[in-house]
């Protein structure tokens, strides 16, 4: 009998085949994967998030375990609430528990994480170090949505 199973290995590019095989590593993979630590300046903040195309930066240790994450949300929100930004550090504006999955998840596990926390950029974790990020454009893209 041939089941939607056997359908997505031998179409492994469809729709079906990327929601049963593409993982959370695969979509990682193809993006920068910004990073800062938690005391540098709100000024290497924006340096970094501008220099990529997710609208986000995770905040790690020197361990690389992520301790935050910064959106352009959140530097909206820094800018609406504070007079100046002198002396603001990363640890100051970041969100510290940021929404993750693990790198070897399905794709379309992330689009349930991102849908259920409506969010568009989602870390990617290795165990507990960081891998990188999917934003939702990726999952669109793949036709995961």
């Amino acid at each position: 009998e041939f089941n939607e199973s056997d359908f997505a290995k031998y179409h492994p590019g469809g729709s079906l085949g990327k929601k049963l095989y593409l993982k959370a590593k695969d979509l990682a993979l193809s993006n920068e994967k910004p990073s800062i630590n938690p005391s540098d300046s709100v000024k290497d903040v924006l340096i970094e998030i501008s220099k990529n195309r997710l609208g986000a930066v995770a905040v790690v240790d020197e361990g690389n375990s992520v301790i935050g994450v910064i959106t352009d949300g959140d530097i909206r929100r820094m800018l609406e609430n504070n007079d100046s930004v002198i002396g603001l550090k990363a640890e100051d504006i970041m969100g510290k528990q940021p929404k993750s999955i693990q790198y070897d998840a399905l794709a379309v596990e992330a689009l349930h994480i991102i849908k259920e926390n409506n969010i568009t950029q989602l870390l990617v974790l290795k165990q507990n170090t960081y891998f990188g990020i999917i934003h939702l454009h990726d999952l669109l893209n793949e036709g995961i949505v």
